[in-house]
C-alpha cells in the first residue's frame, strides 16, 4: 500500500450536523479582509480556474470522503514527504475550495500541478496553504502560500479554530520561531492533535 490511500466509495456515512467550515469562517473573513496574490504568476496556466469537475472540492464538515481527500499515513516532516498527498486550500469570499496539488487536471497544467491561484482564478482570496487528510476528521495543515499565506500565527489561529468547530480535528504545523511571519511548510516531530471544540 502507497503512503497516500484512496479508497474505494463508501456507503454514505451520517450527515454531520455541525456548520461546514466555510460558515465557521465569517468572522475569520470581516477580520481579515480578502488581498491580492502576494506573488505574481509564473505562466498563463497558473490563472486557469479548477472546477468541481477538474477535482476542486468544498471543505465539508466531517467525515471527509477518501475518494475526495485522499490519506496520508502519517504527517510530513520533511520537504521530501510533503508532496504526498498534499492538497492547496484557500478561503474565498463565500467558500473554502481544497484539491490535491498533484492531480490529473493539473498534471495538464505548464506547472504539472495545480497552484493557490488555480482555486482563484488570479482573484484575491483571505488566506490559503496546505493540508493533509490523516482520517476522515483529522486535518494536518499550514499557513504555506506564497500567494495568500496567513501574515500572522494569530491569524492562523483563527482559521485552526474554524476548522475545529466545523467537526475536525487540526494539527497545525505553526510558524518559524526566529521569524513570526513565515509558516513551517512541515512539522518538527509529532504533531499535536487539537480536538473539535
Amino acid at each position: 500500500m502507497t503512503d497516500v490511500q484512496k479508497t474505494a466509495p463508501q456507503p454514505a456515512a451520517a450527515t454531520s450536523t455541525r456548520e461546514p467550515p466555510t460558515d465557521e469562517l465569517a468572522t475569520y473573513r470581516t477580520r481579515y479582509p480578502v488581498k491580492p496574490m502576494q506573488r505574481a504568476v509564473d505562466n498563463a496556466d497558473e490563472l486557469k480556474l479548477m472546477l468541481v469537475e477538474d477535482g476542486m472540492y468544498e471543505l465539508p464538515s466531517p467525515p471527509a470522503q477518501a475518494t475526495q481527500f485522499p490519506r496520508i499515513r502519517a504527517v510530513p516532516t520533511t520537504r521530501a514527504t510533503a508532496p504526498r498527498g498534499r492538497h492547496l486550500w484557500v478561503i474565498r469570499p463565500a467558500d473554502m475550495p481544497v484539491a490535491l496539488e498533484a492531480c490529473p487536471w493539473g498534471a495538464t497544467l505548464q506547472s504539472g500541478c495545480i497552484k493557490h491561484s488555480n482555486l482563484t482564478g488570479g482573484a484575491d482570496a483571505h488566506s490559503g496553504g496546505e493540508m493533509w487528510f490523516t482520517g476522515e476528521d483529522h486535518i494536518a495543515i499550514n499557513a504555506a502560500s506564497g500567494r495568500y499565506g496567513a501574515q500572522s500565527e494569530q491569524e492562523f489561529e483563527v482559521i485552526i479554530g474554524a476548522l475545529r468547530r466545523a467537526g475536525f480535528y487540526v494539527a497545525s504545523t505553526g510558524f518559524d520561531i526566529d521569524n513570526p511571519t513565515v509558516p513551517n511548510r512541515v512539522f518538527a516531530g509529532d504533531p499535536d492533535w487539537q480536538e473539535p471544540l
